[in-house]
C-alpha cells in the first residue's frame, strides 16, 4: 500500500517541478516607474490637479484615463493589442493619484520625510565601493547611512510638515514631490 502512495507523491512532485519552470519563465518584470513617467503627461492633461472639484473626482478621472491607456482590444489586423500602460502597473499609478493633494484643501501639501533604509547586497560595507542598493530605492550604496530615502506624505500645513521633521515637497503629487 505504501508503494502506490509513494508513486503518486513522486508523480505530483514531478508535475509541480515541470509546470513551475515554464510558468516562471513567462513572468517578466515590468518597469512601472517608466510607465508612470510615460503616462504622466496624458493623465495631467486629462485630469489637471488644479481643476479637480474634490479629491475623489480627481482619483476617478485618473482611474478612467488609466483604464483607457491600458485597454486591450483587436487592432486593425484583428490581433489583440493593448495600450501603452501595462495592466500590472495600473494600481501602482492609481495609488499615486490617491496619495496626492489634488482636490484637497489648498493648505494640504506634500511633505518629504527621510526614512532610514537598509543597504542590501554590499558584501564589504565601508570599503568605498558602492556595491549595494538601498532597499526601497534604486540608489547605489556602500553604507547604511547613505540610505536615508525621502518618503512623501501629505501634511495639513507647512507647519505640520516641518514639525514632523520633513521638508515641503515640490508639487501636489507624490510622484515628483521628493525628487527621488
Amino acid at each position: 500500500m505504501t508503494k502506490p502512495l509513494g508513486a503518486i507523491a513522486a508523480l505530483a512532485l514531478s508535475l509541480t517541478v515541470l509546470t513551475a519552470g515554464p510558468a516562471h519563465a513567462r513572468v517578466t518584470e515590468v518597469d512601472c516607474v517608466a510607465a508612470q513617467k510615460e503616462a504622466k503627461a496624458a493623465i495631467d492633461a486629462a485630469c489637471p490637479c488644479d481643476g479637480a472639484g474634490n479629491h475623489a473626482d480627481h482619483v476617478r478621472c485618473v482611474t478612467r484615463k488609466l483604464r483607457e491607456l491600458s485597454a486591450c482590444g483587436p487592432d486593425a489586423n484583428g490581433k489583440r493589442s493593448c495600450g501603452s500602460i501595462p495592466r500590472s502597473c495600473v494600481a501602482k499609478i492609481r495609488r499615486v493619484a490617491s496619495r496626492s493633494a489634488c482636490g484637497k484643501a489648498a493648505e494640504t501639501i506634500t511633505c518629504c520625510v527621510a526614512k532610514q533604509r537598509d543597504c542590501a547586497g554590499d558584501s564589504h560595507p565601508g570599503d568605498g565601493v558602492k556595491d549595494g542598493t538601498c532597499t526601497g530605492a534604486r540608489r547605489a550604496c556602500d553604507r547604511v547611512t547613505e540610505c536615508m530615502v525621502p518618503r512623501c506624505e501629505l501634511a495639513a500645513s507647512v507647519e505640520r510638515c516641518t514639525a514632523i521633521g520633513g521638508t515641503v515637497g515640490t508639487g501636489r503629487d507624490c510622484s515628483t514631490a521628493c525628487g527621488d
